[in-house]
């Protein structure tokens, strides 16, 4: 075999490989689908390969992901009227994860947990106390809503408007209720994205 055929060979030979790996690459996807980095802390009745594969691979639909959303409000609610620091933990670790602020608005109060609660959300019910959702419910909330802003954020412009306002929505009113003061932009963060909105994800309410 004269050297100019093993040359082809190495060529071809690297071609397949190249092939092999973009096809991969696309069954993965992008940064939206990069594996997650370890976890920790189980939360009740659910383990931790499937909150990863939940949050990996099923990111909720907008109808979906407002639910959650009001499970996670609901929640927080309650927790901080029994003087109780879950939510708080909760809404902490995803304020981390979304904005460069490192404590919540100093004029934060229990009723702005659910003042002005939004009308893009699933109503509560006026005539009823609404049971609050389980700690397990509450931590799978924060989860979902991160897939669904991994999943969405980076196509905004190209996505039904529905879900890109839900997605503007959602980043505003987490930003506004919890973190910025009146006056202030609601800013995400500067590296917000460059990695997976769950990287090092460890359950908030399970840490000691």
């Amino acid at each position: 075999m004269e050297v100019g055929d093993y040359v082809l060979i190495a060529l071809l030979v690297g071609a397949l490989i190249l092939a092999t790996v973009a096809v991969l690459g696309e069954r993965h996807g992008t940064c939206s689908r990069e594996p997650f980095a370890t976890f920790g802390g189980d939360v009740a009745g659910l383990t931790l390969t499937s909150l990863g594969n939940q949050a990996l691979d099923s990111a909720p639909t907008t109808s979906e992901v407002k639910d959650h959303y009001k499970k996670l409000l609901l929640f927080a609610d309650a927790d901080i009227r029994k003087q109780g620091t879950k939510g708080l933990r909760i809404l902490a670790d995803l304020r981390n994860r979304l904005f460069d602020r490192p404590d919540f608005r100093d004029d934060l109060t229990v009723e702005d947990f659910l003042r002005n609660y939004p009308d893009w959300l699933p109503p509560l019910d006026p005539t009823i106390q609404e049971q609050p959702p389980t700690d397990s419910e509450a931590v799978l909330a924060e989860l979902r809503i991160l897939a669904y802003l991994q999943r969405y954020f980076p196509q905004e412009s190209i996505v039904d408007e529905q879900t890109g306002s839900t997605i503007r929505n959602l980043v505003e009113d987490i930003g506004r209720r919890f973190v910025f003061k009146d006056g202030e932009t609601v800013q995400l963060r500067d590296d917000f994205l460059r990695q997976p909105l769950i990287q090092g994800w460890v359950n908030p309410i399970a840490r000691p």
